[in-house]
């Protein structure tokens, strides 16, 4: 482990000129799993039956389109939420399905399920719910729909608490400690789409691998966009997904990649192109405009990306404003960092929390005051279950919500679990979380877990920004070929990241700007000249640059196609002095 500025950097392997053996021995792949790693197929999914009550859900599914009842299918407003909607609603239409669906809205709604979601579904007669990516935590909304007649049924991914829903029809989620399922890493469209697979096994469809494969681009952006680690199951699900994507049944999708080269093996294209614009039509409006645009035929995709594109560059000036001011307010001494904002759209506060987290890695929590708390839009108070079944009647009025992000280092699950005494409605991953809390409970809040990370790390010493590298690589070692060996192992994402190098003591022969843009740089190094390093956002860093300098980088190896030739372009992500 070396040690430089704010990073610990871990080498990973010594240098040796086959890349392709380094980056197989870090991922310790093993013999007997090179097959499925390198070349994963739809036969290799595993037994969706295995997966608890699977099969009480499907029964119910069938039962409703044997007796033309109307289902609705309730998700959430993130990509994962929404790519999860989209393959219920396509899918049980296809098979006969009277099929509708409904999004909450982030600020009207909030997350998860609302009493008054039922009630409205009542008076339009629908008799079962399937929640995508939500539901698992939902008890009283669950009961109030069995007291109105309506079944539910959970499909989620999220942790199981130790009180769930007994009313619920089915609880499928991969999570649950009785679960034999292989691979608990599915994000809430993977849940899905093996809803999916059950469904098609139990009809004993002939076409089980084929109309798999018509869904698999669906999975595979919830999948990406939620960060589930890209091994396992998420490997076939992303890898058959991005391929898929180029025929994708939803025009609007296929339409959006036409003219993007190598979606094949580049997940990236979820993560910074497809899953932001979905993301935007939830945080800065509503995320039907998203649900439309992948269900849409031929005539109504221009609109409705139209829409997309609008919300997602004002989601980016937005978040970009209220980053700046938040670095002007918080108190980055304290060990976990919290921003106070009232006037944050409750669409943003997440991407803020993520920025703050990015930049001073430690966790981050960012507060918005109730003021116009989704709960507060309704006539009755918000119930709190604690484990002993204890019940709480909170005024809903003067509650407040929060977004959390973390670092590696920190796990939000088991820092805010020894804090959920104080939470109205909670949900969390290992590095991302949110919680509704009274307001007048924030300060005690606060106090309560910088004094509970101080019982698990030195609050004046935290863990350094840790980074791995494959290897130190010699510069002239840089070629076509060791671009090769990387593309072997794409995608790359959470488990399987995009290989980091470290290059030392390279001395700066030569930078100009990109594109007219002086933030961005095209430079040059004196040990392999014909190489093209870029660095994005530079305008921090030009000191190091000046020619003549020595300095070490740390590296990702890129391509650039250009009418049909494929050139190696470094791309540096940090400098090392």
């Amino acid at each position: 482990m070396q040690t430089h500025g704010g990073h610990s950097i871990n080498i990973l392997s010594e240098y040796t000129e086959d890349i392709y053996k380094i980056l197989l021995q870090n991922r310790d792949i093993h013999p007997d799993e090179l097959e499925g790693f390198f070349h994963p197929k739809i036969s290799d999914l595993h037994d969706p039956y295995l997966m608890p009550d699977m099969e009480l859900a499907v029964n119910r599914i069938l039962e409703a389109q044997a007796k033309k009842e109307r289902i609705v299918i309730f998700g959430d407003y993130d990509v994962d939420g929404v790519s999860s909607t989209a393959i219920l609603v396509k899918f049980l239409t296809e098979i006969g399905c009277l099929v509708s669906y409904r999004l909450p809205h982030r600020v009207h709604d909030g997350y998860g399920l609302k009493e008054y979601f039922f009630d409205e579904l009542k008076e339009k007669w629908v008799s079962l719910v399937i929640t995508v990516d939500c539901g698992t935590r939902d008890i009283w909304p669950i009961q109030h729909a069995k007291s109105l007649g309506i079944d539910v049924i959970v499909t989620d991914h999220h942790a199981v608490p130790d009180i769930i829903p007994t009313e619920v029809i089915a609880i499928v989620n991969p999570k649950r400690k009785d679960s034999l399922y292989p691979f608990h890493g599915l994000a809430g469209a993977g849940v899905a789409f093996k809803l999916l697979h059950g469904i098609l096994i139990w009809l004993k469809s002939n076409t089980i691998n084929e109309t798999l494969t018509r869904y698999i681009d669906f999975a595979s952006l919830g999948t990406v966009a939620d960060c589930m680690p890209i091994t396992g199951e998420n490997r076939i699900i992303t890898t058959l997904g991005l391929k898929q994507m180029q025929q994708s049944e939803s025009i609007g999708l296929r339409n959006f990649l036409e003219w993007r080269e190598q979606i094949e093996w580049n997940a990236d294209i979820i993560g910074f192109q497809i899953g932001p614009r979905i993301n935007a039509a939830g945080r800065m409006d509503t995320p039907l405009t998203a649900l439309r645009w992948l269900l849409a035929g031929e005539g109504r995709t221009d609109e409705f990306f139209g829409e997309l594109e609008h919300l997602n560059e004002t989601r980016k000036w937005t978040t970009e404003t209220h980053f700046q001011k938040a670095l002007e307010n918080i108190d980055t001494s304290k060990p976990v960092l919290f921003y106070d904002a009232s006037d944050l759209e409750h669409g943003i506060i997440g991407l803020v929390a993520g920025r703050l987290t990015e930049m001073y890695n430690k966790p981050t929590i960012v507060i918005k005051n109730g003021h116009d708390h989704p709960l507060t839009s309704r006539k009755w108070d918000t119930v709190s279950v604690t484990e002993n079944q204890n019940i709480q009647l909170v005024d809903s009025k003067n509650l407040s919500i929060a977004s959390c992000r973390s670092p590696e280092w920190c796990n939000l699950i088991e820092l805010l679990d020894h804090c959920k005494d104080f939470f109205i409605r909670y949900g969390w991953h290992r590095q991302a979380a949110g919680f509704t809390i009274e307001s007048s409970k924030v300060e005690a809040f606060k106090e309560a877990i910088w004094k509970q990370i101080a019982t698990v790390h030195d609050i004046h010493n935290l863990p350094k920004k840790n980074l791995s590298v494959e290897c130190i690589l010699p510069p002239n070692s840089i070629t076509v070929k060791t671009l090769e060996d990387i593309d072997h192992f794409r995608p790359f994402g959470i488990g399987n990241p995009k290989p980091l190098f470290l290059i030392e003591d390279v001395t700066i022969a030569a930078t100009k700007p990109l594109w007219q843009e002086e933030k961005h740089l095209s430079i040059t190094i004196s040990e392999n000249p014909s190489l093209r390093f870029l660095l994005w956002n530079a305008s921090d860093k030009k000191a190091h640059l000046t020619p003549g300098n020595i300095i070490s980088l740390l590296i990702e190896i890129d391509r650039n196609e250009w009418k049909g030739k494929v050139n190696v372009q470094v791309i540096i992500k940090d400098i090392i002095t």
